[in-house]
């Protein structure tokens, strides 16, 4: 009976070793897509304008609810790219203005784990840029709470910062410390993340939507074209291009064609 009991422990032990080996060694390669969406709520006098002309409701909507957009995530051991998809507009009116959101940006941002570089690129106006900076620190306070994604067990973290609190949910079987966008440093792979901002209503959100394994390494794109910037430096470079491009429409307009 006793050697019975010895080899039926010893084949259920081998059962977790194996079974844990299959998840570290698959999940070292994935690929994720997530959809973003963002919710930013207008001041009150604002919106008044907005809805006393029919022309700019649609516009009132599309910067409170406008469409959600995609991203594809590829994680190749500790390096990994977060890249936004375009997509073709459903708009039915072809003169309306379109307003595009897309939290992280519609580039690339890619992240390594091993040195804790961060990378993105940027487009203004047909100027390359890309940004090198450290990793951002979140100060990850994990909670009791669970639920689940995709099939998977995912818990609570929260985080905060001196202009937004930060609410996440990670897979501890998906043992890698990454996520989408900007988030990363938590036992386990991201699936939903939230961002509240402390001084306007405004909240971004990601949700894994798929999660495909590969058997092989991926081919993660790293940003180096263009001008090196940091990534704070993006706001002040896009609000100089589009003085530039203000001044010369104004000084096109003051031109006498007679």
């Amino acid at each position: 009976m006793s050697q019975f009991k010895n080899v039926t422990m010893k084949k259920f032990t081998l059962l977790i070793f194996l079974f844990s080996i299959s998840i570290s060694g698959f999940s070292q390669n994935l690929e994720i897509v997530y959809t973003a969406t963002v919710r930013k709520t207008l001041p009150d006098d604002i919106r008044k304008e907005f809805l006393a002309e029919d022309y700019l409701i649609d516009q009132l909507r599309q910067n409170e609810e406008p469409d959600p957009c995609e991203y594809e995530m590829l994680i190749s051991d500790k390096e990994s790219s977060f890249t936004y998809v375009e997509k073709i507009s459903n708009n039915q009116d072809p003169n309306a203005p379109v307003i595009r959101v897309a939290p992280a940006g519609f580039g690339i941002t890619y992240k390594n784990l091993s040195d804790s570089v961060q990378r993105k690129n940027f487009d203004v106006y047909g100027t390359k840029y890309f940004s090198v900076d450290p990793l951002k620190k979140f100060g990850w306070k994990i909670t009791k709470e669970k639920k689940e994604i995709l099939g998977f067990e995912v818990r609570k973290a929260t985080a905060e910062d001196s202009t937004a609190f930060y609410t996440v949910w990670y897979a501890p079987k998906l043992n890698i410390p990454n996520g989408p966008a900007d988030y990363w440093g938590l036992p386990g792979l991201v699936l939903e993340a939230e961002k509240s901002s402390k001084t306007m209503v405004y909240k971004e959100h990601y949700l894994a939507g798929s999660i495909e394994i590969q058997d092989k390494k991926l081919k993660i794109i790293k940003p180096n074209q263009g001008i090196q910037i940091k990534a704070e430096e993006i706001d002040e470079i896009w609000n100089e291009a589009n003085e530039r491009r203000n001044k010369m429409w104004d000084d096109s307009e003051g031109v006498d064609t007679d």
